[in-house]
């Protein structure tokens, strides 16, 4: 006999705030200013903590940054990517399994404000520290292969980190108490 998956109501919005995380990479087109406002560290957290297994959290979590991907890249960042992008990422899909993973740790124990703010400090300056190695490393001419290249590929990410930072409080802020909220009137989601 064939085993039927069916959605539970808690997973379907737990999928719904993941495509709210999609839609919230667009705020982009309000400008270079928004360059790095980004939700989805804060999504990448937010699916670690609340889906049942660390699989489920991780394999929607980098759909969701797929789909984005497929969706960004070949209608915004068309400079960057003349031809056909499908959306793959493969340091940036690494990162964000992580992030997820770090959410599985939240899930594992009582959320408070000291875990709150620590595991969102975490991702995003993680998320910063492993995205700007990756790009020193990758670089062919931009930054030498030494201590002091590092360093100022580092600098040369400082001014993005502060969006990050106040993306990933700002999306984890409304994602967590958003569902915080609701898993107190719809007893399904608990």
């Amino acid at each position: 006999m064939r085993q039927q998956y069916i959605m539970t109501k808690r997973t379907g919005i737990l999928i719904g705030f993941l495509a709210l995380a999609i839609a919230s990479r667009f705020f982009i087109l309000a400008g270079p200013a928004w360059a790095n406002f980004s939700p989805m560290a804060s999504m990448a957290l937010f699916a670690g903590t609340y889906f049942s297994n660390r699989l489920q959290a991780i394999s929607w979590t980098l759909i969701a940054l797929w789909f984005s991907n497929l969706l960004l890249n070949n209608l915004l960042y068309t400079e960057f990517f003349p031809s056909f992008s499908f959306g793959f990422d493969g340091v940036h899909m690494g990162i964000f399994a992580l992030i997820s993973l770090l959410g599985s740790i939240n899930a594992q124990k009582s959320m408070n404000i000291t875990r709150f703010v620590g595991s969102n400090l975490t991702a995003a300056l993680g998320f910063f520290m492993l995205s700007n190695f990756a790009v020193w490393f990758a670089s062919e001419i931009a930054y030498p292969k030494n201590f002091q290249g590092l360093l100022s590929c580092y600098t040369a990410g400082l001014p993005f980190l502060k969006n990050s930072l106040l993306s990933q409080f700002l999306f984890s802020g409304l994602f967590f108490g958003a569902f915080e909220s609701l898993k107190v009137r719809i007893p399904a989601l608990r």
